[in-house]
């Protein structure tokens, strides 16, 4: 079965020294952080923003899509494309500013009701390190 969903989409591809890592536990933390940041930074209700994982091939960073949950799109990640700064920064705050463990998250960082399969995987001081690296490098 499936089911075809018309809506916008922005796909984030990192290069260089930051992005030398496949690791998956990085790129998924990384992606519900930008999720999170891009909520708070640009006043969109969380529900209408989601996002994947695409790999191109193994053993390179996987890109970040980013999609508005809504059908037909609600121009959510074209805004996120025009003000990606604002929600890098948005993110690294929340990820910087939590109190749980760097090497785990909870519901104040990366943690959601929807990507409850992945909670073991999502560490944010891998993403808080990511966003750090990326905003002092001027990306």
């Amino acid at each position: 079965l499936g089911h075809e969903f018309i809506t916008d989409v922005l796909e984030l591809r990192f290069e260089g020294l930051l992005a030398s890592t496949p690791s998956y536990e990085l790129w998924l933390s990384l992606l519900y952080a930008l999720l999170e940041g891009a909520s708070e930074a640009l006043g969109i209700r969380r529900d209408d923003l989601d996002g994947t994982l695409y790999r191109y091939s193994v053993g390179v960073a996987p890109a970040l899509v980013l999609y508005d949950n809504v059908p037909g799109g609600a121009g959510h990640v074209r805004r996120v494309a025009k003000e990606p700064r604002d929600v890098f920064l948005a993110a690294w705050q929340r990820v910087d500013q939590c109190e749980c463990g760097e090497e785990t998250s909870c519901y104040e960082c990366l943690r959601n009701f929807r990507n409850q399969p992945y909670h073991d995987q999502l560490k944010r001081g891998l993403a808080r390190d990511f966003l750090r690296g990326l905003l002092q490098s001027g990306g």
